[in-house]
């Protein structure tokens, strides 16, 4: 009977011990994940860039050199109308393209950053949506990422083709 007390109460603290240690480990890799995503949401894909000079503002994209059958004359011009509203903090532009009517908070999400837009890297298709991939830099608060964002593309009710997210 003591000896069955004693096993039992070993065991207890030792769950007890190991299970403090796995949560400390948690708490030290969710908050090292917190700041990861802080960074961005396609950390894999960003690079941060030491306080870039030569950043420039703009559109540098080759529209013609995308060479795919899902890249049609209207993908093309919705890209070309997406990245311009973008790099010159167009609000009313981006708002004509922009699936949701309800754009509430375009301006703090798409707008607190400059924007240097570098090729188009693809588009492939999901469902009944494109996705544009696109080589950019960004300038947020003095430091500069490259990064390759994904353009979602979705139709609107009349059919057109509309800017739903950026990812």
């Amino acid at each position: 009977m003591n000896k069955l007390i004693i096993y039992s109460v070993t065991v207890i603290v030792t769950l007890g011990i190991l299970t403090s240690c796995s949560n400390e480990s948690n708490k030290d890799h969710l908050q090292e994940q917190n700041e990861t995503q802080f960074i961005g949401a396609n950390a894999s894909q960003n690079q941060q860039v030491e306080n870039d000079d030569s950043f420039q503002t703009g559109v540098f994209v080759d529209f013609d050199a995308l060479d795919d059958p899902l890249y049609t004359e209207e993908i093309k011009s919705l890209m070309k109308t997406t990245l311009e509203a973008l790099a010159n903090k167009d609000e009313q532009a981006l708002r004509r393209i922009y699936y949701r009517e309800d754009s509430e908070g375009i301006r703090e999400y798409f707008f607190d950053r400059d924007y240097c837009f570098k090729s188009l890297e693809g588009i492939t298709k999901d469902h009944d949506r494109l996705i544009v991939r696109v080589k950019t830099k960004a300038r947020m608060e003095s430091e500069v990422f490259e990064r390759t964002e994904d353009y979602w593309l979705v139709k609107d009710k009349s059919g057109q083709w509309k800017l739903g997210s950026i990812d």
